[in-house]
């Protein structure tokens, strides 16, 4: 889709932007990424989209907060962090079900995470996951 396509433009254009080697910056950025990613992955397990919905960017692509899921399992896949680490995509799969209706389903979320330099924080642009 649109957001894959935008992913891959966004990871060749930092790979050709970056220059110079991981500061200090690069590891304090990863770390803040980590709680963050953590926190915000802890909120989808408990299915408390509404408090998840702080972690979206402005801009976020999906931001309709899901009725009626409860989330069984939420397990991560892989991380890439783009070469300037402004910006990562985390693939987690999750799977869950409907209130009204048992079955379990599992998705891939693909989730593009930007950090914001003004606020120091790493925002959601791709939103909630596609339930």
């Amino acid at each position: 889709g649109t957001v894959m396509r935008r992913l891959i433009l966004l990871l060749v254009a930092a790979a050709v932007l970056a220059a110079g080697c991981a500061s200090t910056f690069d590891f304090r950025r990863e770390e803040v990424f980590e709680d963050t990613v953590r926190a915000y992955g802890r909120l989808i397990t408990w299915s408390d989209f509404g408090t998840a919905s702080a972690y979206l960017a402005p801009d976020a692509e999906n931001k309709t907060v899901p009725k009626g899921v409860r989330v069984a399992t939420y397990d991560f896949k892989q991380l890439v962090f783009t070469q300037d680490k402004m910006a990562a995509v985390n693939l987690i799969e999750i799977s869950y079900y409907r209130e009204n209706d048992m079955r379990l389903k599992t998705l891939m979320d693909q989730q593009l995470w930007q950090f914001n330099e003004a606020k120091q924080t790493w925002q959601l642009k791709s939103g909630f996951p596609p339930f």
